[in-house]
């Protein structure tokens, strides 16, 4: 992959945290943004341990022989799940502009990612599955509480989903949207409409995944949505994502899940009107529940 060129965009804006009144304010210097998420991830596995490309269809991939599919998967999904963000940054600053359960709770749903093409590799160390994936969108949430992976107390975190774009503890207790977007192709610099780059070993289930976001709405979107990052083939989105994966401790499968994983999305901030300063705050100005930073 091309090396991603995030550049500055943001220079003396003032962003606000907490309510309405008692906001303390933050000067942003010129830098990129990333946001730090910890994930529960449900996945389709099971390829196979023999070498070769399983299938290069969505269609063919579900009708792979001994496949796992994604717990609570609908369709022909297979790659969903939840997140929690931990740290919003500006990484040429240094500074931190939110922090879980100190300026309140941002948490989403990501769902609609479609295993299309499939190919598993065999070695001394092992069997890895690479899968690159079609669709797939991402929904993040202002919410007065943190997501809750096991919702209903029985071991089914999957079984906490709300439809195809919902989640309890996440959809379902009156948060605004603050962030949506549609994963993006180009991945893996070949225009062949892939969205998600999945890689993974077949006995530990550690592994990563890579994809590009356009922004589609939420109370953030004018100041994300900025087509300032290039795909390996030209194309321009808005934000990156990176995540590692794995299940070695079982906390993920203990309770339904695949694997749980941390990750980041990166990006440039517009900057806003100056009419719109006051009410930016990242889209967290006026939520009416998030408590102040304190000194």
């Amino acid at each position: 992959m091309t090396k991603l060129k995030i550049c500055a965009a943001l220079a003396g804006v003032a962003l606000s945290f907490g309510m309405i009144g008692t906001a303390s304010a933050f000067v942003i210097n010129a830098g990129e943004i990333k946001f730090t998420i910890d994930n529960y991830d449900a996945g389709t596995v099971d390829y196979g341990d023999t070498s070769g490309l399983k299938c290069s269809t969505v269609a063919a991939c579900d009708a792979v022989p001994g496949i796992t599919t994604a717990p609570g998967a609908i369709g022909s999904e297979d790659t969903w799940g939840i997140f929690s963000v931990a740290l919003i940054e500006n990484i040429t600053t240094a500074q931190t502009l939110f922090t879980k359960g100190v300026d309140g709770f941002l948490t989403g749903i990501f769902y609609g990612l479609e295993d299309k093409a499939v190919e598993v590799q065999c070695g001394l160390t092992g069997c890895n599955t690479t899968a690159l994936a079609v669709g797939g969108k991402v929904d993040m949430y202002l919410n007065t509480t943190d997501y809750n992976p096991n919702p209903n107390g029985d071991n089914d975190g999957p079984g906490g989903r709300i439809g195809s774009s919902g989640y309890e503890s996440i959809t379902d207790i009156g948060g605004a949207l603050y962030l949506s977007a549609d994963f993006a192709t180009e991945v893996n610099g070949v225009s062949l409409g892939y969205t998600y780059l999945n890689f993974f070993n077949n006995t530990s289930f550690a592994g990563n995944g890579q994809g590009f976001l356009d922004v589609t709405g939420g109370s953030a979107a004018s100041l994300f949505d900025t087509n300032a990052l290039a795909d390996p083939v030209g194309g321009l989105h808005d934000l990156f994502l990176t995540v590692t994966f794995d299940d070695v401790n079982s906390a993920a499968s203990s309770i339904g899940w695949t694997v749980t994983s941390a990750g980041q999305v990166k990006g440039e901030v517009n900057i806003p009107e100056p009419g719109t300063l006051a009410l930016v705050g990242l889209g967290l100005v006026g939520a009416g529940f998030l408590r102040r930073r304190k000194s």
